[in-house]
């Protein structure tokens, strides 16, 4: 009895239960699309860097600013550090991070960060790859990830830190629910420069599609 009762112990600790974590969401359909989200493998590296240094010129306007060239921040060195930075951080319950696939193809990021459990809150983020920008895919990624944080991770609410004149990600959030709260001046160093950012909050009641048991956006 005792054996098995340290055993359980022990197994909680290595592997603490957070609730949705680990899990694969999907496929769902986005305009004759199979998207999927599941969590990131070291072996994404080649995908990844492929995306990120094809994506350049949309996504390091919005990413934190560093003095590093833009190939050493995507390279398959860094694309290891960052899966298991991510992977930690979620069997510690403070993130959910996912890769996104379309039709079983790398096709960026989506992830719940900075999860407070106690008080149910989480920031949003992610990106989609160029090549599905125009399609249901990333509102599809997100409304997955925004159904599963409501649903089984049991949050109660969800921001999204969009920097001021990025267009495509207010439009996104908002067509999702999401609405604008204020501003965050100078929140943070992003595409070499201190940029303000609005913030955009989401209860479970502020969307009408939550309350719809479709996968398909329209």
């Amino acid at each position: 009895m005792r054996s098995g009762v340290l055993l359980a112990a022990v197994t909680r600790r290595l592997r603490p239960h957070h609730p949705g974590w680990p899990a694969v969401l999907g496929p769902m359909s986005g305009h004759d699309r199979a998207v999927t989200l599941r969590p990131p493998r070291p072996a994404d590296a080649p995908d990844w860097c492929e995306a990120v240094r094809a994506d350049r010129k949309w996504l390091e306007p919005w990413w934190p600013t560093s003095a590093a060239s833009w190939d050493s921040r995507s390279c398959q060195q860094v694309w290891r550090a960052r899966c298991d930075n991510f992977l930690r951080a979620a069997r510690r319950g403070g993130m959910i991070p996912m890769v996104v696939e379309v039709d079983g193809r790398f096709a960026g990021e989506m992830m719940l960060d900075r999860i407070d459990r106690d008080q149910g809150l989480a920031e949003l983020g992610g990106w989609v790859y160029s090549a599905f920008h125009g399609t249901a895919v990333a509102a599809t990624a997100m409304r997955a990830l925004i159904r599963h944080g409501f649903g089984p991770v049991g949050l109660r609410r969800l921001t999204a830190p969009v920097g001021v004149g990025n267009r495509a990600a207010g439009i996104l959030v908002a067509r999702n629910g999401f609405r604008k709260e204020g501003v965050l001046r100078s929140h943070m160093h992003v595409g070499g420069k201190l940029l303000d950012h609005q913030l955009w909050g989401l209860l479970p009641e502020d969307a009408e599609w939550l309350r719809s048991p479709a996968n398909i956006v329209g």
